[in-house]
């Protein structure tokens, strides 16, 4: 689906979930609040490792750093939780410089960083429980919201930017720059590509846009501490949703997103003891059968049904 329907599809949809509130029970809200917040988490991911083939398994990190720096600001400094919003970017933003500038100018192998990011998560998380200033291990309680209805529109205009920005970059000649990157990084540094520019600014607008996530879903929740913020399945999730829809593509996440979360609520309130086994099961079918995921499948249904030719394979194609 592509051109004109396909924009009146994702009008509609935006317009229905803007109403959705004034009808929708608080259930159905809250359900909303975590598939937006995935949708926004997953497209951050697959913003940068999707488009440089650099796998992060560690991108969760900017997600307790966002929390913690709304929890700091506004628990301890009495800031204003938009200041602290604000500050939660800032502060992801900044460890992303820090980090990218460590591991992205070095050279170092696409498995290393995998595992070298997952290693700082883990090693920021330990930090941050032995910090007394910041509550140590028991985290930090912070005052709730007025009203949930804050968090849903928060991320869902948070989701709609990320999907429409890996849009823009995708179709940008920036997006041909990190095509050439993630078909072989060392041919597009010679035809004159800046892949380390390329994959630091990648790097960063994926950490500075995961901040603020972080920060609204701590200021939901009203509370924090180091084993939640910094929780390894955050990071693990984002990969899982970005290579279930199709990593590299600007709606593959959004659908993984959305039918990860719907098939894990509906599995864990039907059959709670086995839930996780079979969402397993069903996760790892769909990604053997088909590496390109739910995008792939689409692809490949469309040219049966249109009997279009066989399109080039691409890591990075819509």
């Amino acid at each position: 689906m592509t051109g004109a329907p396909a924009k009146g599809v994702i009008v509609a949809l935006v317009a229905l979930l803007l109403m959705l509130p004034a009808w929708g029970s608080a259930y159905a809200i809250s359900f909303l609040v975590s598939v937006l917040l995935y949708v926004a988490l997953a497209g951050s991911w697959n913003l940068f490792s999707g488009t440089t083939g650099y796998a992060s398994l560690g991108q969760g990190l900017f997600f307790g750093l966002g929390a913690y720096a709304f929890g700091v600001s506004t628990v301890l400094l009495k800031w204003h939780p938009v200041v602290g919003i604000v500050l939660a970017a800032a502060v992801s933003a900044v460890a992303a410089v820090l980090l990218g500038l460590v591991l992205l100018t070095t050279r170092i192998r696409v498995a290393y960083f995998a595992i070298v990011m997952l290693g700082v998560n883990e090693v920021v998380k330990t930090v941050v429980a032995n910090i007394k200033a910041v509550g140590s291990s028991s985290g930090l309680t912070i005052p709730p919201l007025s009203t949930n209805l804050i968090a849903y529109y928060f991320l869902l205009f948070l989701a709609i930017g990320v999907t429409a920005l890996s849009y823009l970059i995708k179709h940008s000649r920036w997006g041909l720059g990190l095509k050439a990157i993630l078909a072989d990084e060392v041919a597009a540094e010679v035809t004159g590509v800046g892949t380390v520019a390329h994959k630091m600014a990648m790097f960063v607008l994926s950490g500075t846009l995961i901040g603020p996530a972080g920060a609204m879903i701590a200021w939901y929740w009203s509370y924090i501490d180091p084993y939640i913020a910094f929780d390894l399945s955050v990071s693990f999730d984002m990969v899982v949703m970005s290579i279930f829809g199709g990593v590299g593509t600007v709606m593959g996440p959004v659908l993984g997103a959305v039918i990860i979360s719907g098939v894990k609520e509906a599995l864990s309130t039907s059959i709670p003891q086995f839930h996780t086994i079979i969402f397993g099961v069903l996760v790892l079918g769909l990604i053997l059968w088909c590496p390109g995921g739910l995008m792939q499948v689409y692809r490949i249904l469309h040219r049966r049904i249109t009997g279009g030719p066989r399109p080039a394979r691409s890591r990075g194609a819509q």
